[in-house]
């Protein structure tokens, strides 16, 4: 009867999460983890994506709240990514790992801060895993700093540090499944009746892409997949089943869809969620070169409650901030308001056009373009999305006033279609942006969202009225 007392509960929850795990499957995250993040900071140099998304611009979006975060020279630049290379290099061989960690966190989380147009859920997602990362002990075996300091070396480490790892992979999956039962996706497979027909020229499948019924099927999967594939890996038995379905989904979004390292981020991800000595049975040479100690020999440290206690506020926000967009008047996936660092993955495909007005002190219009201030990749990015609008129009409205034509008012001429649909105005016409700030509240100076469903696939149409 003593278990069903309070305190009693809260003693075995304490000690279910110090329990001691094999280190094993922590290590090995540490080091795919810290590969992947070198291949793509060098990946991302390479390309030219620097000069691209960083020099090129003359103009960058900030979040809001972090309008201090400024984008440094071409060569700044440069010296930022190789740190992030650097630091992600040393992660993964655990060389001086805890200096590593948050070195990497804090220059990847910049990088990412300092343009909007740059943001991708798998580089938010990047940024809380190393912010987690920087709390835990994946170096303690298998690295450079456990050959360095024998007395830090362990071969387990406390419950609580898979799991914390666990929940935050899981939620993803979870809210990127839930993001998916929209109307649009489920009975009208949109987006994906835009996307996929052109792929219809790959070898082997290609016939099979251009058919309306693979566009549904592939999205009642991809919803019933992201909601309940954690569940299955949780569930030891199901779990290597599940694991290949996991490889198969994300091999073909990476053919599918330029989303880059994102497949391989969430496979490495998942693996989290297998036995801790996975890797041990996978290369049987581990266990020779690191035996397993007894676990009341491990020599870690039990968290405090302060500790404890940041832990479940940071789990608790990260539950809460997807769902964030309900408390905002029309759709999300219109006024954007609670889209970002909320997992919804890949639902809409926005296209359209956007001017401004411009009126100056003496009454004068001007029609100025985008164009103007912006290149072809961050217009093509900000012309569905109202807060950038905004963020433009004082942008604008600022360089009017240099130019001495202010006080000016500045006017988005915003047309938007959403899955398909018909192109309709996405800013109030009558809103003079200059006059307009960002924040978290309504946003009253956006269109309600367009009624009505997506148009039917062209083949559906056709099939339903032959003379068209």
């Amino acid at each position: 009867m003593s278990n069903l007392h309070p305190a009693g509960s809260r003693q075995a929850w304490y000690m279910r999460l110090n329990r001691p795990l094999d280190i094993a499957a922590l290590a090995a995250f540490r080091v795919l983890f810290g590969g992947l993040m070198v291949v793509g900071s060098l990946r991302f140099m390479a390309e030219g994506w620097i000069e691209r998304m960083y020099v090129e611009p003359t103009f960058h979006f900030k979040y809001w709240g972090f309008s201090w975060v400024h984008v440094p020279e071409q060569a700044g630049l440069y010296a930022l990514y190789c740190g992030i290379a650097i630091s992600a290099l040393m992660v993964a061989l655990g060389a001086f790992y805890r200096v590593a960690i948050i070195s990497f966190w804090c220059l990847f989380t910049y990088a990412e801060l300092m343009d909007v147009t740059a943001y991708l859920n798998h580089y938010y997602f990047v940024s809380l895993l190393t912010l987690i990362l920087c709390f835990l002990s994946p170096h303690r075996a298998y690295s450079i700093d456990a050959w360095r300091k024998p007395a830090l070396r362990c071969d387990t480490a406390p419950a609580w540090q898979t799991y914390w790892l666990r929940f935050q992979v899981g939620l993803l999956y979870f809210y990127a499944g839930l993001a998916k039962l929209e109307w649009d996706w489920l009975a009208h497979a949109q987006p994906l009746n835009i996307w996929l027909p052109a792929h219809s020229g790959m070898p082997l499948i290609g016939s099979l892409i251009g058919q309306p019924w693979v566009h549904y099927a592939f999205s009642w999967f991809a919803f019933a997949f992201d909601t309940f594939i954690i569940a299955f890996m949780l569930w030891r038995r199901a779990r290597p089943y599940a694991f290949a379905v996991i490889l198969v989904f994300h091999l073909f979004t990476h053919l599918f869809f330029n989303i880059g390292l994102f497949p391989f981020i969430m496979v490495f991800g998942v693996l989290i969620f297998f036995e801790p000595d996975w890797p041990r049975r996978v290369m049987p040479w581990l266990r020779k070169a690191v035996p397993i100690k007894a676990p009341e020999r491990a020599s870690w440290s039990r968290p405090g409650a302060v500790f404890a206690a940041a832990v479940i506020g940071f789990c608790a926000l990260q539950f809460v901030l997807p769902l964030r967009h309900w408390f905002y008047p029309g759709t999300v996936l219109w006024n954007e308001q609670g889209m970002r660092f909320s997992w919804r993955v890949m639902l809409r495909e926005k296209s359209g056009s956007l001017d401004y007005h411009v009126v100056d002190a003496s009454g004068r219009e001007h029609l100025v373009s985008p164009n103007h201030y912006l290149t072809d990749q961050q217009y093509r990015e900000m012309s569905g999305q109202p807060d950038l609008i905004l963020q433009l129009a004082h942008h604008i409205h600022d360089d009017f006033n240099e130019r001495g034509l202010g006080p000016v008012q500045v006017y988005a001429d915003a047309r938007v279609s959403l899955n398909g649909r018909p192109a309709l105005p996405l800013i109030q016409p009558d809103a003079d942006l200059a006059s307009v700030h960002d924040g978290i509240g309504r946003a009253d100076w956006i269109t309600d969202p367009p009624a009505g469903s997506p148009p039917l696939h062209r083949r559906l149409q056709l099939a339903r009225h032959p003379a068209q």
